[in-house]
């Protein structure tokens, strides 16, 4: 009879964590399935955790470290990589990192990481720390991490939305479905049983949007002015929960004075719709008993992404929602999380001083996190909280120049983290030229990726499935959850744990990484909670929770619910949110009309999971080729079918992509995918690394100042930047 076990564990692939179970018979995998006794997803998983195995066998995927032999770097020149051994690969880069931060400063040392693919969050930033550069980021800076820092200013924490209580829902543009997010997809089909009204703003007509009891169809890139819309008119007309207004916030008049700006005749003026909409559609919500605004990643990259996002947190606020149908937690004590083992304390002031971005976009960098200090110690957290790897991160941009040599100071040494960094910001072409002017690149990827093909040095980590991980990466909850490797990692894949171990200890770091591995860590974390790993994993699925440091409090300057800001206001903005209609240069110095559509971007395919999983048959075979959305009528317009190889081009750029004609894409736009590369074409700079340069939409969008986000150098992907179309 066969040997059958079952493990409980955790998907890594995102955010949502869904709880999986997993078959093993005879050692091997027989199965990997949702979790039905796990609240956060009841059994419901996507394609990334249907076909985990298929991933982990994948003949394309990195088994060996791998270096680069050729020194040039030019367009034309191959790396020509050979495999070494994993003891070569962490000697000869400990080396080249010591000499750049001997030559130029630890400051020139820079990474890029996305902790969900490697299952680590602080341990990366205390090796830094140790090293004596501020210089992190991480996709997160342009996907919920900035929503983050906002919620910090305006609640002192993030605020999570509690869907079991919710009767009203407004969601900004989040097409919810079994595929992306299926936690948030079951809750919203509950609530809508309940009948929950549902406030859809979205200038697509999609699956979501046709569940909805009001669709707001606006034109891309104005949610921050419909938001102040419904601002004015829930102060005008007394609709704002006076109680806890007067008792928990700060700063209702300066509010109510910049909302009074925002009549609905004007917001109706620049959204596109009916003025009677914006003041119905607040009226519902205000009205309701317990509604909620769910995080949703349209809101994180427009112009005016600060804005959008505090509006919505005083919106929360101003209805008294806060603390009863969005809680805020705050950080948490008890159990070392992951701003406590980052250890910041190692960093000193002079080197906080000289992070990227902390001078022009600094809400994400120390500048921020240095305001909330004498918060935090009033609510006795004694460490500097983190929250979503972004509260003291650098600007990506200002890094990126600075890889160029555009900098204040040269950055010479970079670590991309399981990102695959070249697409994963805007102004691709830029990166890939920072990238080029480097002295090291190490690049810690499952694939040969465009990222890994510019290396000096590609190292191949294990997946989700393959390691042990002791979430949430992120610190945006109280709890601990166990997610439990499955199987042993191909080849001779390592944990990111191994990585920075092994660069600790060579470069004289040693006392301060003193586990031998990833469960000795582990439980030395846990052990102030009175547990163990080995604790975690019998627990699983249920978390182990930390103790609340703030629970039903603000941790703010104030202490209050900061409807006006004062940590906007100290780094030197606008206090309030407003409304500024977005530019664009390059188009306004061409032709009139020579750019006559919207582009809008930052798409993810359901079946390729941001920049990952092209190499899957079965999830190709689906999405074969990378599409843009066009209005049937715009494509009739531009002589262009269904099906066709177009070329759309911005001012700045230009991809190649198949024509998909759709009625849901509003008339004057075009929505183009994020991530799309191919693993099966010709790697390297010349061959456009592997499509990279010929399919992405960051080679569409530029990340000059004008086109950022004032306070965190978000990108505009949204709405603002004008492109055209035409048949290849």
């Amino acid at each position: 009879m066969a040997a059958e076990r079952l493990i409980a564990s955790t998907c890594q692939g995102c955010l949502a964590n869904c709880a999986v179970r997993v078959l093993v018979r005879d050692g091997g995998v027989a199965g990997v399935v949702g979790n039905a006794e796990s609240a956060a997803n009841h059994g419901v998983v996507c394609g990334n955790v249907r076909l985990a195995m298929q991933q982990l066998g994948d003949p394309d995927r990195l088994s060996r470290p791998l270096r680069r032999t050729n020194p040039r770097k030019g367009r034309a020149e191959d790396p020509r990589f050979v495999p070494i051994t994993w003891d070569e690969a962490l000697d000869e880069i400990a080396e080249r990192l010591q000499a750049v931060a001997d030559a130029y400063g630890p400051e020139a040392v820079a990474l890029a990481e996305m902790p969900l693919n490697v299952g680590f969050g602080g341990i990366t930033r205390r090796l830094m720390n140790c090293l004596g550069t501020p210089n992190y980021t991480a996709p997160v800076a342009l996907c919920m991490g900035n929503t983050a820092q906002v919620h910090r200013a305006v609640y002192g924490w993030f605020a999570g939305a509690d869907w079991g209580r919710a009767d009203c829902i407004v969601s900004f543009g989040q097409d919810r479905d079994r595929e992306r997010w299926p936690g948030e997809y079951l809750a919203l089909n509950a609530a809508l049983e309940r009948r929950a009204v549902l406030i859809e703003v979205d200038p697509r007509e999609t699956a979501t949007a046709k569940r909805a009891h009001y669709h707001l169809r606006i034109r891309y890139g104005t949610d921050a002015a419909l938001a102040l819309g419904w601002i004015n008119v829930v102060i005008a007309e007394g609709l704002y929960d006076r109680a806890f207004v007067e008792g928990s916030c700060t700063g209702l008049d300066e509010l109510a004075a910049r909302a009074a700006e925002y009549p609905p005749e004007r917001v109706a003026a620049i959204c596109g719709i009916e003025a009677e909409l914006v003041r119905e559609t607040a009226r519902v919500y205000a009205r309701a008993q317990a509604a909620i605004i769910p995080w949703g990643v349209v809101g994180d990259m427009q112009r005016n992404s600060t804005s959008l996002l505090q509006a919505q947190c005083i919106l929360r606020a101003l209805c008294g929602f806060v603390s009863k149908s969005e809680s805020v937690c705050g950080p948490a004590l008890g159990g070392v999380g992951n701003a406590e083992l980052a250890a910041f304390e190692l960093l000193p002031s002079e080197k906080r001083a000289l992070q990227l971005g902390r001078g022009t976009h600094p809400l994400l960098t120390f500048a921020a996190s240095d305001l909330y200090r004498q918060a935090n110690e009033r609510e006795g957290v004694s460490y500097e909280p983190d929250l979503l790897a972004e509260s003291c991160a650098c600007d990506p941009a200002s890094l990126f120049a600075a890889m160029r040599g555009e900098g204040p100071y040269p950055v010479k040494a970079f670590f991309s983290v399981a990102n695959n960094t070249v697409m994963s910001y805007a102004n691709q072409q830029g990166i890939v030229d920072a990238l080029m002017n480097q002295d090291l690149v190490v690049a810690f990827e499952h694939w040969l990726t465009p990222t890994a093909q510019l290396a000096d040095y590609v190292l191949p980590g294990d997946m989700w499935a393959e390691r042990d991980v002791l979430g949430s990466p992120f610190d945006v909850g109280p709890a601990f959850s166990a997610g439990q490797a499955f199987r042993r990692p191909a080849g001779q894949c390592k944990s990111w744990y191994y990585v920075v171990k092994g660069l600790a200890d060579r470069l004289g770091f040693a006392e301060r990484f003193p586990w031998a591995n990833e469960h000795e860590l582990y439980d030395w974390r846990l052990a102030p909670l009175g547990f163990t790993w080995e604790d975690a994993c019998a627990r699983a699925p249920e978390p182990f929770l930390r103790e609340l440091a703030a629970p039903g409090r603000f941790v703010t300057p104030s202490g209050k619910v900061e409807l006006a800001s004062s940590v906007l206001a100290d780094l030197g903005f606008d206090p309030l949110p407003s409304y500024e209609e977005p530019s664009d240069p390059g188009c306004e110095a061409a032709p009139e009309g020579a750019y006559p559509y919207v582009a809008f971007a930052g798409f993810r395919e359901r079946k390729s999971y941001n920049t990952n999983l092209h190499q899957m048959p079965e999830l190709r075979a689906q999405e074969p080729e990378p599409r843009f959305f066009v209005n049937p009528a715009d494509a009739a317009a531009e002589g262009i079918g269904e099906g066709a190889w177009c070329v759309v081009e911005t001012a700045y750029g230009q991809v190649e992509l198949l024509s998909h004609l759709d009625e849901a894409q509003p008339e004057g736009t075009l929505r183009v995918p994020h991530g799309w590369w191919k693993p099966e074409t010709a790697p390297g700079v010349a061959a456009g690394l592997s499509g990279a340069c010929l399919h992405n939409d960051g080679m569409l969008f530029p990340d000059a100042d004008w086109n950022l986000d004032p306070a965190q150098g978000v990108p505009n992907l949204r709405g603002g930047i004008h492109a055209r179309v035409r048949a290849k």
